[in-house]
């Protein structure tokens, strides 16, 4: 779906007197936005409201409304654009507290050894995984009390995940991680923590505003790593980094092959490597 799609939903979702929520996790902000968020609006409502999560709270997904927002004014709102903080939006009949609720309890989950986990249900990259498993018996519980969810995809496009549009939850249904499911969902956190990352300390490294684009990005550099050899995290982020910071690393530095073969050879991290070889 493009932009342009989910601006149309977007209004036809206010004409139609219907609820807009985003889901936005604050731990994404930058620190002086995610203060200001978390005090200035007690109308927002945290997901995490478990006792368990007390201390994750004030840095994990949180419900807002925006439906009083025109979409053009929602993507460019500093806790909004460049998909960074806002995970999803939500087009519903459902009220706010009941939804709140009813995303909360799908932040657990089970797995077939019986563990009850915490998921990033709302995260772009695992709401598609659940709304494809409609054959397991806990999708139309998770997708039954909303019309719409949006999720931003690579720029200016969206996934759009269709639900009951119930006016109020069904009866719980865990969720359950089935084997194809939990493989699915064994996700490599290195992208994800990187792109954080860079986010926050080097943005002028990316070449879009979009956080999806900047994901793509960023397991392109990693890519790029493991293509050349390397498997520890470390030299694999740091390989990553130097190459987003400049695209034509390694090929502009003639150094690089010694460098890589001392890496190998010795055992040492590529960084202590790279030092000696650039004093």
């Amino acid at each position: 779906m493009t932009q342009s799609d989910a601006a149309k939903a977007w209004s036809e979702a206010k004409k139609n007197a219907q609820s807009i929520f985003a889901i936005v996790e604050i731990g994404l902000l930058p620190e002086p936005a995610r203060l200001q968020f978390v005090r200035v609006d007690p109308s927002r409502r945290p997901l995490m409201v478990q006792p368990e999560f007390a201390e994750l709270r004030n840095y994990g997904p949180w419900l807002v409304d925006v439906g009083h927002m025109e979409f053009e004014a929602f993507l460019a709102h500093e806790h909004f654009t460049g998909c960074t903080a806002m995970a999803s939006w939500i087009r519903t009949d459902c009220p706010a507290d009941k939804l709140a609720a009813h995303l909360s309890d799908a932040l657990l989950a089970k797995n077939e050894a019986g563990e009850v986990l915490m998921i990033r249900s709302y995260a772009p990259e695992v709401v598609p995984m659940l709304h494809a498993r409609d054959d397991l018996p806990w999708h139309a519980w998770l997708f039954g009390p909303l019309q719409e969810w949006w999720v931003p995809a690579e720029e200016n496009q969206w996934h759009c995940l269709k639900g009951l549009n119930l006016e109020k939850p069904a009866r719980y249904e865990p969720i359950f991680l089935d084997g194809k499911l939990w493989t699915d969902m064994e996700i490599d956190p290195l992208p994800y923590s990187l792109t954080t990352e860079l986010e926050k300390e080097a943005p002028e490294v990316f070449a879009s505003t979009c956080h999806g684009a900047r994901l793509k990005q960023v397991k392109e550099a990693l890519d790029a790593a493991r293509n050349e050899g390397l498997t520890d995290a470390e030299d694999v982020t740091l390989f990553a980094t130097l190459r987003l910071m400049n695209p034509k690393f390694p090929e502009n530095w003639p150094m690089w092959t010694q460098a890589k073969e001392r890496t190998f050879r010795e055992k040492l991290p590529l960084g202590i490597v790279i030092q000696q070889l650039s004093d």
